[in-house]
């Protein structure tokens, strides 16, 4: 089932990350939100239901505005509103998957910010309820890091200073799972 599951993600990324490094975009938001139905379901069949719980709470976060249209409510399209819902979702799944649940309200709140892409958010959040454990952290870790020296270093000996860049973060996650897939096969 692993396998099957492995080849189905790098499958994904693969097409999303094509679209990514050409438009620095996705064609349809369907490309990260069917995926991450997907994994709700198989976190859900796992048993880690409050996981999956914190992500249709973070989703429901971030459509904060469109749901308060949708109901004519405009208190629900603060933020504020939400919070103690969020909390409770991170109570309940923290105490079953720190790390995942932690990374879902990061990755959230980096969206939120505005540091990274909705596609780049909601495909990372969707690999960590695939792949819950730290040893995937580690590895998205690493790629992030090595993937921001190289480029400071580079842009040092072109430019002759550390520049920010902004690349596309779909490949990046290809390559983090590309890397934990190794990493579970080494050890």
């Amino acid at each position: 089932m692993d396998w099957i599951i492995f080849i189905l993600v790098v499958a994904w990324l693969g097409i999303v990350s094509w679209f990514d490094i050409r438009k620095n975009e996705i064609p349809h938001s369907a490309w990260v939100i069917i995926p991450l139905i997907g994994a709700c379901f198989y976190r859900a069949w796992q048993a880690n239901w409050a996981l999956v719980l914190l992500t249709i709470l973070v989703a429901a976060v971030s459509e904060r505005e469109r749901i308060s249209q949708l109901f004519g409510w405009e208190e629900i399209g603060k933020i504020i509103t939400w919070f103690p819902l969020l909390f409770l979702g991170v109570y309940l799944s923290v105490q079953t998957s720190p790390f995942a649940a932690l990374s879902i309200i990061g990755f959230w709140a980096a969206w939120e910010l505005k540091w990274w892409g909705g596609a780049d958010a909601v495909a990372t959040m969707t690999l960590i309820l695939i792949y819950p454990e730290i040893t995937f952290f580690l590895a998205f870790l690493t790629v992030h890091v090595i993937a921001t020296i190289w480029l400071a270093i580079r842009s040092l000996v072109r430019e002759n200073k550390v520049c920010l860049h902004r690349i596309p973060g779909l490949p990046l996650l290809l390559i983090a799972v590309i890397l934990f897939q190794i990493i579970k096969l080494l050890s």
